[in-house]
Protein backbone atom coordinates (compact mmCIF):
# COMPACT_ATOMS: atom_id res chain seq x y z
CA UNK A 1 0.00 0.00 0.00
CA UNK A 2 1.82 3.27 -1.27
CA UNK A 3 0.44 7.11 -0.72
CA UNK A 4 -2.84 7.55 0.22
CA UNK A 5 -5.71 5.94 -0.75
CA UNK A 6 -7.69 6.91 -4.04
CA UNK A 7 -10.83 5.44 -5.30
CA UNK A 8 -9.95 2.95 -8.35
CA UNK A 9 -12.38 1.34 -11.00
CA UNK A 10 -13.35 -2.14 -10.54
CA UNK A 11 -11.59 -3.18 -13.99
CA UNK A 12 -8.21 -2.42 -12.34
CA UNK A 13 -7.77 -4.78 -9.44
CA UNK A 14 -11.54 -7.07 -9.00
CA UNK A 15 -11.25 -10.37 -10.29
CA UNK A 16 -14.61 -11.48 -12.12
CA UNK A 17 -15.99 -13.08 -9.22
CA UNK A 18 -16.49 -10.18 -7.06
CA UNK A 19 -18.64 -7.36 -7.91
CA UNK A 20 -19.28 -4.06 -6.60
CA UNK A 21 -23.26 -2.88 -5.45
CA UNK A 22 -24.51 0.58 -7.10
CA UNK A 23 -22.33 3.74 -5.39
CA UNK A 24 -19.87 1.25 -3.79
CA UNK A 25 -15.83 1.81 -5.24
CA UNK A 26 -12.53 0.66 -4.31
CA UNK A 27 -10.28 2.94 -1.96
CA UNK A 28 -7.38 -0.17 -1.67
CA UNK A 29 -6.91 -3.42 -1.80
CA UNK A 30 -4.11 -5.19 -0.40
CA UNK A 31 -2.25 -8.61 -0.64
CA UNK A 32 -0.75 -11.20 1.41
CA UNK A 33 2.74 -10.73 1.78
CA UNK A 34 5.03 -13.69 0.44
CA UNK A 35 7.80 -13.89 3.71
CA UNK A 36 4.89 -14.95 5.95
CA UNK A 37 4.49 -17.96 4.45
CA UNK A 38 8.12 -18.83 4.05
CA UNK A 39 8.35 -18.49 7.87
CA UNK A 40 5.65 -21.05 8.36
CA UNK A 41 6.46 -23.35 6.11
CA UNK A 42 10.25 -23.35 6.77
CA UNK A 43 9.39 -23.63 11.20
CA UNK A 44 7.48 -26.73 9.95
CA UNK A 45 10.13 -27.97 7.82
CA UNK A 46 12.98 -27.40 10.26
CA UNK A 47 10.39 -29.52 12.96
CA UNK A 48 9.40 -32.28 10.36
CA UNK A 49 13.77 -32.52 9.71
CA UNK A 50 14.34 -32.96 13.23
CA UNK A 51 12.15 -35.93 13.27
CA UNK A 52 12.71 -37.28 10.42
CA UNK A 53 16.61 -37.00 10.21
CA UNK A 54 16.47 -38.61 12.83
CA UNK A 55 14.94 -41.96 11.75
CA UNK A 56 17.27 -41.77 8.90
CA UNK A 57 20.14 -41.76 11.14
CA UNK A 58 19.19 -44.72 12.95
CA UNK A 59 17.85 -46.69 9.96
CA UNK A 60 21.02 -45.94 8.34
CA UNK A 61 23.37 -47.32 10.81
CA UNK A 62 21.68 -50.54 10.80
CA UNK A 63 22.37 -51.11 6.95
CA UNK A 64 25.46 -53.44 6.58
CA UNK A 65 28.38 -51.85 5.10
CA UNK A 66 27.33 -48.49 6.87
CA UNK A 67 30.77 -46.87 5.62
CA UNK A 68 30.55 -47.53 1.87
CA UNK A 69 26.55 -46.88 1.79
CA UNK A 70 26.14 -43.44 3.93
CA UNK A 71 27.49 -41.36 1.25
CA UNK A 72 24.61 -42.48 -1.24
CA UNK A 73 21.81 -42.33 1.77
CA UNK A 74 23.13 -39.07 2.73
CA UNK A 75 23.02 -37.31 -0.71
CA UNK A 76 19.63 -39.10 -1.18
CA UNK A 77 17.87 -37.80 1.97
CA UNK A 78 19.82 -34.28 0.75
CA UNK A 79 17.69 -34.45 -2.63
CA UNK A 80 14.10 -35.42 -1.29
CA UNK A 81 14.63 -32.57 1.38
CA UNK A 82 15.56 -29.82 -1.31
CA UNK A 83 12.91 -31.25 -3.56
CA UNK A 84 10.21 -31.44 -1.03
CA UNK A 85 10.91 -28.33 0.06
CA UNK A 86 11.08 -26.22 -3.13
CA UNK A 87 7.97 -27.66 -3.87
CA UNK A 88 6.30 -26.67 -0.79
CA UNK A 89 7.72 -23.37 -1.41
CA UNK A 90 6.34 -23.22 -5.02
CA UNK A 91 2.80 -24.06 -3.63
CA UNK A 92 2.90 -21.99 -1.11
CA UNK A 93 3.83 -18.84 -3.21
CA UNK A 94 0.53 -19.52 -5.59
CA UNK A 95 -1.08 -19.97 -2.62
CA UNK A 96 -0.38 -16.16 -1.07
CA UNK A 97 -0.80 -14.78 -4.48
CA UNK A 98 -4.51 -16.26 -4.28
CA UNK A 99 -5.04 -13.59 -1.73
CA UNK A 100 -6.66 -10.57 -2.26
CA UNK A 101 -8.67 -7.92 0.45
CA UNK A 102 -10.72 -5.09 -1.26
CA UNK A 103 -11.92 -2.04 1.08
CA UNK A 104 -14.21 0.07 -0.56
CA UNK A 105 -15.75 2.82 0.89
CA UNK A 106 -18.64 0.20 2.35
CA UNK A 107 -17.14 -2.93 3.35
CA UNK A 108 -14.26 -5.42 3.01
CA UNK A 109 -14.28 -8.01 0.97
CA UNK A 110 -12.04 -11.19 1.08
CA UNK A 111 -10.85 -12.95 -2.11
CA UNK A 112 -9.18 -16.29 -1.63
CA UNK A 113 -8.29 -18.08 -4.47
CA UNK A 114 -6.38 -21.38 -4.46
CA UNK A 115 -8.00 -24.84 -5.78
CA UNK A 116 -11.49 -23.51 -4.48
CA UNK A 117 -12.56 -19.89 -4.28
CA UNK A 118 -13.64 -18.39 -1.48
CA UNK A 119 -15.43 -14.40 -1.00
CA UNK A 120 -15.94 -12.65 2.31
CA UNK A 121 -17.22 -9.89 3.32
CA UNK A 122 -18.04 -7.37 6.58
CA UNK A 123 -19.75 -4.30 6.29
CA UNK A 124 -17.65 -1.32 7.74
CA UNK A 125 -21.11 -0.81 9.70
CA UNK A 126 -21.00 -4.20 11.34
CA UNK A 127 -17.24 -3.73 12.98
CA UNK A 128 -16.79 -3.13 16.25
CA UNK A 129 -12.88 -3.99 17.05
CA UNK A 130 -9.86 -4.05 15.40
CA UNK A 131 -6.98 -6.25 16.60
CA UNK A 132 -3.14 -6.34 14.69
CA UNK A 133 -0.94 -9.48 15.49
CA UNK A 134 2.04 -9.45 14.75
CA UNK A 135 4.75 -12.15 15.76
CA UNK A 136 8.84 -11.38 15.78
CA UNK A 137 9.27 -11.54 12.72
CA UNK A 138 6.47 -10.11 11.14
CA UNK A 139 8.19 -6.81 13.19
CA UNK A 140 11.35 -6.98 11.36
CA UNK A 141 9.53 -6.69 7.93
CA UNK A 142 6.98 -4.82 8.71
CA UNK A 143 4.01 -7.68 7.91
CA UNK A 144 0.66 -8.51 10.26
CA UNK A 145 -2.58 -9.72 9.97
CA UNK A 146 -5.46 -7.27 10.74
CA UNK A 147 -8.76 -8.59 12.44
CA UNK A 148 -11.76 -6.59 12.25
CA UNK A 149 -14.43 -7.86 14.65
CA UNK A 150 -18.17 -7.49 14.59
CA UNK A 151 -20.72 -9.18 17.08
CA UNK A 152 -23.14 -12.15 15.43
CA UNK A 153 -22.12 -15.02 13.20
CA UNK A 154 -24.83 -16.43 10.58
CA UNK A 155 -25.02 -20.30 11.43
CA UNK A 156 -27.24 -22.82 10.76
CA UNK A 157 -30.19 -23.33 13.17
CA UNK A 158 -33.09 -25.27 13.12
CA UNK A 159 -35.98 -25.39 10.08
CA UNK A 160 -37.87 -23.17 9.61
CA UNK A 161 -35.60 -20.79 9.87
CA UNK A 162 -32.43 -21.59 7.82
CA UNK A 163 -30.07 -18.83 9.56
CA UNK A 164 -29.80 -17.09 12.89
CA UNK A 165 -27.45 -14.91 14.56
CA UNK A 166 -25.74 -15.85 17.57
CA UNK A 167 -25.47 -12.55 19.63
CA UNK A 168 -22.48 -14.34 22.08
CA UNK A 169 -20.74 -14.82 18.68
CA UNK A 170 -17.07 -12.96 17.23
CA UNK A 171 -17.31 -12.98 12.85
CA UNK A 172 -13.84 -12.82 12.68
CA UNK A 173 -12.29 -12.06 9.12
CA UNK A 174 -8.61 -11.55 8.93
CA UNK A 175 -6.53 -9.72 6.37
CA UNK A 176 -3.77 -11.62 6.90
CA UNK A 177 0.00 -11.66 6.54
CA UNK A 178 -0.58 -7.74 4.95
CA UNK A 179 2.53 -5.01 5.32
CA UNK A 180 1.92 -1.60 7.39
CA UNK A 181 -0.76 -3.10 9.64
CA UNK A 182 -0.83 -0.22 11.63
CA UNK A 183 -1.11 2.38 8.91
CA UNK A 184 -3.82 -0.15 7.44
CA UNK A 185 -5.69 0.26 10.70
CA UNK A 186 -5.45 3.77 11.20
CA UNK A 187 -7.08 3.50 7.23
CA UNK A 188 -9.88 1.37 8.42
CA UNK A 189 -10.81 3.67 11.00
CA UNK A 190 -11.15 6.62 8.61
CA UNK A 191 -13.66 4.26 6.18
CA UNK A 192 -15.38 3.21 9.34
CA UNK A 193 -15.94 6.81 10.60
CA UNK A 194 -16.99 7.41 6.99
CA UNK A 195 -19.57 4.97 6.53
CA UNK A 196 -21.20 5.88 9.61
CA UNK A 197 -21.39 9.48 9.02
CA UNK A 198 -24.05 8.24 5.46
Amino acid sequence: MKGVIRPMTESEILPREVSLVSGESVMMTLKRRYPSIITSILASFAAFMSWGVGSAISQIIRVPDFGERATYYLYGIAFFVILGLAVVLSIGYFYVRGHLYVLTNRRIILYRKFVTISIREVAYKEITDILVNQGPIARILNYGSVTPLSPGVRMPYAAPFPFTRNPQAIFRVSLRDVGQPHRIVGELYKLIRSASAH
